[in-house]
């Protein structure tokens, strides 16, 4: 501010002395330099001044940039923990379901442990034909597939339930070219529960049944052959008896 004042009242001077021409050239040329170094001054804070205004702008636009950059950063993050806290609460109720499930099973097997375990699947023999005999005689099926719960007794044909429940029942039998009918009977205890009879004479038969029956523990089912009938079994396995427990009561 104080060079323009200088500057302008040094012009108000040289027109003064042009116009009144009693300044020598000494002075004129001295004056003249003085004008010089003032729009040289003048010329150099422009261009700091500018520089200044190019810096200020420069740091506004910088200021503008890194406020948007944190206004971009600030949404992400929101996201970002808007979409951990849903991910936290899908793992918690994740954990809660397998928590549930674990419990579940747990208990399942619990039951399972203090369920019998009862079924049996049998072959009659490998002798080829039973029978005819002069009386009845309880079949004692020798070949042991399964026998879950150890309730049937090969050695007396007997099956003796060991808890109270419901149990299925079922019996194939088989005969081939032979002029004696077939014929048993399946008993629950003393009581005949069915008899079923079939003949073969020159073909290859087969009769089946089945049952499902309300045991105590302790009750007992076989199967009866009549006399004078056959049955025939072989490593085949033709004839074969199964049973099992189905619920308990």
């Amino acid at each position: 501010m104080r060079k323009s004042v200088v500057f302008h009242i040094l012009l108000l001077c040289l027109c003064w002395t042009w116009a009144h021409s009693e300044v020598d050239s000494d002075a004129i040329q001295t004056l003249d330099q003085g004008l010089q170094a003032e729009i040289q001054d003048v010329k150099i804070n422009q261009a700091e001044r500018t520089k200044q205004t190019n810096g200020t702008v420069d740091l506004w636009a910088e200021l503008k940039e890194l406020r948007d950059m944190t206004i971009e950063l600030k949404t992400d993050l929101k996201h970002y923990l808007s979409r951990t806290e849903k991910l936290e609460q899908e793992k918690l109720d994740l954990e809660i379901r397998i928590s549930s499930t674990e419990k579940e099973m747990e208990e399942i097997k619990s039951e399972n442990a203090d369920r019998a375990k009862v079924a049996f699947s049998l072959g009659l023999t490998n002798a080829g034909r039973l029978g005819p005999f002069n009386t009845d005689i309880t079949l004692r099926f020798s070949k042991i597939f399964k026998n879950y719960g150890q309730a049937y007794n090969p050695d007396t044909g007997i099956f003796t339930a060991p808890v109270r429940g419901a149990y299925y029942f079922r019996f194939t039998f088989f005969e081939i070219n032979n002029a004696h009918w077939m014929g048993i009977h399946l008993y629950h205890n003393s009581k005949i529960i069915m008899t079923n009879y079939d003949r073969s004479n020159t073909y290859y038969e087969n009769m089946s049944n089945g049952v499902i029956l309300e045991l105590e523990r302790g009750d007992v089912v076989y199967i009866v052959l009549q006399a004078p009938y056959t049955v025939y079994d072989e490593k085949r396995n033709y004839s074969t008896f199964t049973g099992f427990l189905l619920f308990q009561l």
